[in-house]
């Protein structure tokens, strides 16, 4: 069972027989980034324990290397799936002066590898093994939310303490695993998370009756980025998803392209 992937009536069953607001407060826990029940401090002793029980234990970061301007970090993590490793990317932007004016952009992978074959990506000419799951890219950026809530990343230039925008920008085509790259487009963008603005990462997380369904980002917050997969960009559009769609064009011609970018040719 992966906690990150369920939705309201996925955590109603984990929590069968206990009250509807224990869902809520799981929910807060997990979009702060905090898998381990035993670490949900507002849940009875009892419940948290049944919950160590039932869930899986959390995925390791497997390695964090930073940029030397410490405003780059690529984190490697546990993938779900035996063997699998999840890469993602956070980048700081700093502002000059206050960091309510500073972003914490996490770019998020939807793939392990990717089978579009752009002959300059290394990515690509590693192959494709195989689509993430939800829970596997929602992950990405609750354990980048819990690194900078807890201060594990830090700066000498005002940076935020919480998550301001998502980039479908990572390992793998976001409209090849589409399903997946919709499904998190709307988590992320959950209103019933609570009106983030300009508060404190704890404050963002739950509204004023203490709900926590989602991550509550402005859709405008969220790029998905394509090398150009037509149906999915029509499927897109028709949802009327009010995100940024990012189109990789790699080249100045249509001749240039199909060389660069083979999904060109079809």
């Amino acid at each position: 069972m992966d906690p990150n992937a369920l939705g309201w009536d996925g955590l109603a069953g984990l929590l069968a027989g206990e009250p509807r607001y224990r869902a809520e407060q799981v929910r807060r826990w997990l979009v702060r980034g905090v898998e381990d029940p035993a670490q949900m401090t507002d849940l009875p002793m009892a419940l948290r324990q049944r919950l160590v029980d039932r869930m899986p234990a959390p995925p390791r970061i497997l390695r964090h290397s930073t940029a030397d301007d410490g405003l780059t970090h690529k984190v490697l993590l546990e993938g779900a799936a035996g063997g699998r490793e999840v890469e993602s990317v956070l980048m700081l932007y700093p502002s000059g002066g206050h960091r309510a004016h500073a972003r914490a952009t996490v770019c998020v992978s939807t793939q392990a590898g990717c089978a579009m074959g752009c002959p300059f990506c290394a990515t690509g000419q590693a192959g494709f093994r195989g689509q993430l799951s939800l829970g596997e890219v929602v992950r990405q950026v609750t354990v980048m939310q819990r690194l900078l809530a807890t201060g594990a990343i830090t700066s000498t230039k005002p940076i935020p303490d919480h998550v301001t925008n998502v980039v479908f920008m990572g390992m793998g085509e976001p409209l090849a695993n589409l399903d997946v790259t919709l499904a998190a487009v709307r988590w992320l963008c959950a209103r019933d998370a609570g009106q983030r603005g300009r508060r404190s990462s704890a404050e963002a997380r739950s509204g004023p009756d203490g709900s926590g369904g989602g991550f509550g980002l402005s859709a405008r917050s969220v790029t998905v980025s394509t090398v150009g997969l037509v149906p999915g960009i029509r499927r897109l559009a028709e949802l009327g998803l009010p995100v940024t769609l990012a189109v990789s064009l790699h080249a100045p011609t249509d001749e240039l392209r199909d060389d660069l970018v083979p999904v060109n040719r079809t």
